[in-house]
């Protein structure tokens, strides 16, 4: 048998509809518009905030429904995307290529 790993704490932290929160001065659960994370990645569980299911079928089932629930009322038909800058790409690689990463980074 293959152990396997049920619930590790941390993760990107979510509402329970499974937007990415990115909390600001003024608003501690301002949201990334457009943004979602569920599953292996949210820190959002059945079993409580901060306990990833890293295999929870039921978690993926629960918080994948409230993801796509939330994505039909946000995403308008014929909606667009803006287009990326450049600027945040590059940032981006140039911190992944960073060695070692610098922790606290902006």
């Amino acid at each position: 048998m293959i152990p396997t790993v049920h619930y590790v704490m941390g993760g990107i932290p979510t509402t329970i509809n499974a937007e990415v929160v990115s909390p600001t001065e003024g608003n501690p659960d301002a949201v990334v518009p457009g943004l979602m994370a569920i599953g292996e990645a949210a820190c959002v569980s059945v079993h409580g905030a901060n306990r990833l299911g890293t295999n929870s079928l039921l978690d993926l089932i629960v918080f994948g429904r409230a993801a796509a629930l939330r994505a039909a009322e946000i995403v308008k038909p014929g909606s667009r995307v803006p287009e990326a800058n450049g600027h945040s790409e590059e940032r981006t690689l140039q911190a992944l290529r960073q060695d070692p990463p610098q922790q606290g980074r902006q």
